[in-house]
C-alpha cells in the first residue's frame, strides 16, 4: 500500500524525535564526562563545541533537511519561514514584556538589581541553542504537524515534546525531581506555547528564536 504524503511526514516527525531523543541522551551521560577531560566544563570553549558544533550538527542540519524535503507538506513553506516578517515591530511588544518579566522578577527575588557576570560565558551557548531548538520543534515538527484546525492540540503536544527533550540534562545535573516539586517543568511548558504562538503568528521562525535567545540570556545573567 503507497504511504500518502501527511503519514509520511508524520513517519518522519516520529523518527527524528525519537532518534533525537536518544542521540541527545547518549551526548548527556556518555560523551560528555569524555568532552570534559578535554575542554574545561562550561568555558567558552567548551559551550562553542557543545552547543555550537555538536547540537548544530545533531538538530539544525536534520532539521533543516527534513524542512526542505517536506516542504510541500508544511504548514508554513520554507521560503517564508525563514524571512524575516514585514510586521517585526508588532513582536517589539513581546520581546519588551519578556525582557520586563525578567528583569521585575530578578528585582523582586533579589531585593535590588542583580547582574550574573559568571553567566557571561554561557551566554555563548544561547547564541546557538535558540536557532538549534526552535528549528527542531516550531520550524520543523510544529510545522509539519500544525494545521488550521489543530493549532491548539499540534501547540500542546509540542510543548509536552519540547519538556521532554529536557529530561536527560535535568537528570545529569540532578535536579530531575526539583523541578516537578516546584512546578519549574510548567515554565517549559508556557516557553514552548510562546515560542509555537509567535512561530505562527508571524509565519517565521525568526521571531521564537530572539525571544528564546532574549529569555535564555536575561535568566542567566539576572538570576
Amino acid at each position: 500500500m503507497k504511504v500518502c504524503k501527511n503519514q509520511k511526514i508524520r513517519i518522519a516527525c516520529i523518527l527524528f524525535y525519537v532518534i533525537l531523543y536518544l542521540v541527545w541522551s547518549l551526548k548527556a551521560f556518555m560523551l560528555n564526562p569524555v568532552l570534559s577531560q578535554v575542554i574545561a566544563k562550561d568555558s567558552v570553549l567548551w559551550y562553542l563545541v557543545s552547543d555550537g558544533i555538536i547540537k548544530n550538527l545533531c538538530w539544525t542540519l536534520p532539521s533543516v533537511l527534513l524542512i526542505r524535503k517536506f516542504d510541500e507538506d508544511l504548514f508554513i513553506r520554507k521560503q517564508e519561514l525563514f524571512q524575516f516578517p514585514k510586521e517585526w515591530k508588532e513582536a517589539l511588544l513581546v520581546f519588551g514584556g519578556v525582557t520586563a518579566y525578567c528583569v521585575l522578577y530578578s528585582v523582586i527575588s533579589h531585593h535590588g538589581f542583580y547582574f550574573n557576570s559568571d553567566g557571561l560565558a554561557e551566554c555563548v551557548a544561547y547564541i546557538f541553542v535558540g536557532i538549534t531548538e526552535e528549528f527542531v520543534f516550531r520550524a520543523f515538527l510544529l510545522n509539519a504537524t500544525v494545521t488550521e484546525q489543530n493549532q491548539k492540540f499540534a501547540v500542546g503536544i509540542n510543548a509536552v515534546l519540547f519538556l521532554c527533550i529536557h529530561f536527560p540534562t535535568w537528570i545529569i545535573h540532578g535536579n530531575f525531581v526539583a523541578n516537578f516539586v516546584s512546578f519549574g517543568f510548567f515554565s517549559i511548558i508556557l516557553l514552548s506555547i510562546l515560542f509555537s504562538w509567535t512561530m505562527l503568528k508571524f509565519r517565521s521562525i525568526w521571531i521564537p528564536v530572539i525571544i528564546h535567545m532574549l529569555w535564555d540570556v536575561l535568566v542567566t545573567l539576572l538570576n
